[in-house]
């Protein structure tokens, strides 16, 4: 009986290896291995992100909010940045949001002179603030 035991066991030990490798997982066991965490990427870009414009597509069929936003500079992290992420909700365009955020990196040229500019406007600027400044 103690033999037959031991062979049921085995025999489950083997078709769960099996299984396990046909689904491409490694075998169970009781030894709980800890996951080497992944360098979060997004929060790396971010870092490296000067700044980021709002551009709109402009044509007839561009609602008031897209012209208003069109040009903008804003820094990764201001606050309005996160609430109109193209394509908006407000966009009231019968062809939706057009829109697009190009991002700037801080290797660009004059990319940290914008940058420096809009941490003393508030987060945000327009391109005739960046063009008077940047002239002048």
């Amino acid at each position: 009986m103690t033999r037959f035991v031991v062979l049921l066991i085995a025999a489950y030990v083997v078709y769960s290896l099996v299984r396990n490798s046909l689904k491409g997982k490694p075998p169970e066991n009781n030894v709980q291995h800890q996951k080497a965490k992944k360098p979060d990427t997004v929060v790396a870009h971010v870092k490296e992100i000067a700044y980021v414009f709002y551009t709109a597509t402009k044509d007839d069929d561009t609602c008031d909010i897209c012209m208003e936003l069109d040009g903008k500079h804003m820094l990764p992290h201001h606050k309005l940045l996160q609430q109109i992420k193209p394509p908006h909700a407000g966009c009231k365009s019968h062809k939706g949001c057009r829109c697009t955020l190009v991002y700037v990196t801080r290797d660009e040229d004059g990319s940290r002179e914008i940058e420096s500019l809009l941490k003393k406007h508030g987060g945000m600027c327009d391109r005739k603030i960046i063009e008077r400044n940047r002239i002048g």
